[in-house]
């Protein structure tokens, strides 16, 4: 029997290096060839002050994007938008909220 194995990867940290860290270990999962780790498989769940990272106004709006038109599965907290002040209209497209 073969199961299905799913990385999930949570983000809360608003410092820019923690999510430049964050971005490259998320790309290089689906980019190695020689890993077995399908888009679609990872999970990024992200709040705090990180999200402003995922706004569409965010310096990295686009690598958010190609991550989920990759099949990445990327959401925001709900609560921390709200705290921070953002919409879900302000994310960059692509991205889901959570409760």
């Amino acid at each position: 029997m073969v199961s299905r194995q799913e990385i999930v990867l949570h983000i809360t940290s608003g410092a820019s290096d923690d999510w430049q860290l964050a971005l490259r270990n998320i790309l290089n999962l689906y980019e190695d060839e020689s890993l077995s780790t399908a888009p679609e498989t990872i999970t990024v769940v992200v709040n705090g002050p990180a999200t402003r990272f995922l706004l569409s106004s965010a310096p990295d709006a686009e690598k958010v994007r190609q991550m989920t038109r990759a099949g990445v599965q990327v959401s925001a907290c709900g609560n921390s938008l709200e705290r921070y002040g953002y919409t879900a209209e302000d994310l960059t497209a692509g991205v889901s909220v959570v409760d």
